[in-house]
């Protein structure tokens, strides 16, 4: 038998590598995860600018390292991609997982980047945010679907509509999953100038060059290619209605209509009824007369 698939938005006749196409935002079957991993590895470990300014890809043993995070965020099972069905090529992938504070989600990180590398102290960045934030706001609800990372085609990340339905579908997830908000730390321009596009409310910054190390402001040189800091943000989601309390959109009959749209009988009802009876009552009389 096969397996429930999940599809959350379609992107029909896009033109993508010089051919038309149509795309769709899915979820992720448990037989691509190897393939997943090795597309992230590819198009967003490799290509990234930060790190090719850290020079964090001079070290071979970082992409080992990047891997086990990717393979992890996958297991929790939201994770989305963007995939023309017809050739089964990715354009794009979304890494999200729910972090709660009854499960201490955030704890694990420190085991999944648990060496001196200078990559891994950059990945720990975004954690110090999150909790930083907890920490100064203790009012603000902490459970959120949470977008670690994502790569898309760059002729989709030109594209708004897509761009619109790509984060939609984020939040459906995050619906979908029961959680109250989406939250992202974006680490570079363009992921900021994204999320504020579609409506992500910023709730903190961290500026790299600020971020001491032994004295050392290990971070500093994003500066020359204007990478100045990472942003907290968030987007709350609405909860799932359910379809037994949806109202038909056109009831049948008056009593149907009633049934589901029940209301409190105030005195000025009763007057209503009231009067309403008598003008029966007296229109009755003249039609018998």
């Amino acid at each position: 038998m096969n397996p429930v698939q999940i599809y959350w938005a379609e992107h029909k006749g896009v033109t993508l590598d010089e051919q038309q196409r149509d795309i769709y935002i899915r979820d992720i079957p448990q037989k691509w995860l190897p393939r997943i991993a090795d597309f992230m590895v590819e198009n967003s470990y490799r290509t990234n600018r930060l790190y090719a300014q850290l020079k964090i890809h001079d070290n071979p043993d970082v992409e080992q390292t990047y891997r086990r995070y990717v393979d992890h965020v996958l297991q929790n099972e939201c994770s989305i991609m963007v995939i023309d069905e017809k050739t089964n090529e990715i354009y794009g992938v979304a890494l999200v997982k729910w972090m709660t504070k009854k499960w201490r989600s955030w704890t694990i990180w420190l085991q999944i980047f648990d060496s001196f590398l200078l990559f891994a102290e950059f990945m720990l960045l975004g954690r110090m945010l999150v909790l930083k934030y907890e920490e100064e706001h203790p009012e603000h609800e902490p459970d959120s679907l949470h977008l670690f990372e994502y790569y898309l085609h760059p002729e989709l990340k030109e594209d708004p509509v897509f761009m619109q339905k790509f984060f939609y579908s984020i939040l459906e997830v995050a619906r979908h999953m029961l959680m109250p908000r989406v939250s992202f730390v974006a680490a570079t321009l363009e992921q900021q100038q994204q999320a504020e596009a579609y409506g992500f409310q910023a709730l903190s910054h961290l500026i790299y060059s600020l971020v001491e190390d032994s004295g050392v402001r290990t971070f500093q040189s994003l500066r020359d290619i204007e990478e100045m800091y990472m942003v907290l943000y968030e987007f709350p989601v609405g909860p799932i209605i359910p379809f037994y309390t949806m109202p038909p959109p056109h009831p049948y009959d008056e009593e149907d209509r009633l049934k589901h749209e029940p209301h409190t009988k105030h005195e000025s009802d009763e007057t209503v009824t009231y009067d309403e009876d008598s003008n029966r009552r007296s229109f009755s009389k003249l039609a018998i007369k």
